[in-house]
């Protein structure tokens, strides 16, 4: 919600008056945007196959409790892989 609200007040603003600097990001300890992709895209894979998993294996609906627990966990584990895979690309 924040993230598209900031896309449209960039986009509203002068664009003499926007910069967009990763080095600034780095220093006030914040992420670049190749780092949010890969865990946005992360959660998203996770979350995918972490709600998928018991549909495939137990023969449950796809909103029942064992597969919104799953796809929680889903996206907790692709949030921590995809803060991995940035870690591994930027070295």
């Amino acid at each position: 919600m924040w993230g598209l609200l900031a896309c449209v007040t960039c986009a509203s603003a002068n664009a003499a008056d926007v910069v967009h600097d990763d080095r600034g990001a780095r220093e006030l300890g914040g992420r670049t945007m190749m780092e949010k992709l890969t865990i946005y895209i992360g959660l998203m894979i996770g979350g995918i196959i972490g709600g998928y998993l018991p549909v495939v294996l137990f023969h449950v609906s796809a909103f029942s409790w064992p597969s919104l627990i799953c796809g929680f966990v889903g996206c907790i584990v692709g949030v921590w892989l995809g803060r991995k895979l940035t870690l591994w690309i930027g070295e």
